[in-house]
C-alpha cells in the first residue's frame, strides 16, 4: 500500500484539548480507551488540516458529536426519523451531529461524519465535491506502528478514476463540476465520490494545498468551481492536464 505519511500531531496539544470538544455519546454499545483517544487524536488532525486550508486556528474548539450505536435497531430509528439513506453513519447539519452504527471498522465512518461539523463550521455553503471529498480523505487516516500519521489511497476510487482517464472521457471533470449540489447525492452518486475524493487525494498528494486554499477562497467568493480552477492554474486545461497525468502515473 502506497501510504501518504502526513505530519504527525503536535506533542504541544494534550489530549484533554483533544477531548474537550468531541463528544461521543454510546448507545447499547462500548468502546475501549485505545479507541477513543484514536478517535480524538485523528479528529484532531482533521482540526489541524482546517485551520490550515481555511487559514485560522478556531477549528480546535468546534464542538463534534458522534452518536455511536451497538444495535441496529437503535440505529435504524434515527436513519429513519431523519431519512438518511447510510447504513453505516450520516451527519444532520441542523442539530450538528453524526449517527453511526458501530460496525467491525466504524472509526473510518465516525472520521468522515465527524468531518463535517469541521467543515460546516468553516464553509457552511461549500461545493459538494469539497465538502464530500474532504471527509473522504478523512477517513483514510490512521497511524501506523510507529505513530506515524498516514492517510491510506482508496484504491477502488483511484482504479475507478484511472479507468476513466483509459476511455478518454475528456469532459469528465468539467461536467462533474457542473452538477448542481442536490443532485450529488442522485445519479451516479459513486462517481461523484469517486471524483471528489480524487480531488483531495491529488492536492495532498501532489502537494498542491496552497492551490486547494485558492480554490476554496474563491468558491466562497462566489465563483463556481471551474472558473475557480482556472484562475488559480491559469486555465482550465493546464489544471486537468497535471490531474490526467498524475493519475496515469499514480500506481
Amino acid at each position: 500500500m502506497n501510504k501518504l505519511l502526513l505530519f504527525l500531531i503536535s506533542s504541544s496539544i494534550s489530549l484533554s484539548t483533544y477531548a474537550q470538544y468531541v463528544e461521543i455519546n454510546l448507545v447499547n454499545c462500548k468502546i475501549n480507551d485505545n479507541e477513543q483517544k484514536k478517535i480524538e487524536k485523528l479528529i484532531a488532525y482533521e482540526r489541524m488540516f482546517c485551520n490550515e486550508i481555511f487559514e485560522t486556528s478556531n477549528n480546535i474548539t468546534v464542538p463534534v458529536k458522534i452518536n455511536l450505536y451497538g444495535k441496529s435497531k437503535d440505529y435504524r430509528i434515527e436513519k429513519n426519523k431523519y431519512n438518511a439513506p447510510s447504513s453505516t453513519g450520516f451527519y444532520i447539519p441542523a442539530i450538528n451531529q453524526a449517527f453511526i452504527m458501530k460496525s467491525g471498522d466504524f472509526i473510518p465512518v465516525a472520521l468522515h461524519e465527524a468531518s463535517h461539523s469541521i467543515f460546516q463550521f468553516n464553509y457552511q455553503k461549500a461545493p459538494k465535491w469539497l465538502n464530500e471529498g474532504l471527509a473522504e480523505f478523512f477517513e483514510t487516516l490512521d497511524f501506523d506502528s510507529d505513530g506515524n500519521l498516514y492517510a491510506y489511497p482508496q484504491s477502488n476510487r483511484i482504479k475507478s478514476i484511472k479507468a476513466g482517464l483509459a476511455f478518454k472521457d475528456t469532459d469528465r471533470l468539467k461536467t462533474f463540476f457542473r452538477i448542481y449540489d442536490g443532485t450529488f447525492y442522485g445519479h451516479g452518486i459513486d462517481d461523484n465520490y469517486n471524483t471528489a475524493y480524487s480531488m483531495i487525494y491529488y492536492f495532498v498528494k501532489n502537494k498542491s494545498t496552497k492551490a486547494l486554499k485558492n480554490i476554496i477562497k474563491l468558491t466562497a467568493q462566489g465563483y463556481d468551481t471551474e472558473k475557480a480552477i482556472t484562475l488559480t492554474y491559469g486555465s482550465f486545461d493546464t489544471f486537468e492536464a497535471s490531474y490526467k497525468q498524475f493519475y496515469n502515473l499514480h500506481h
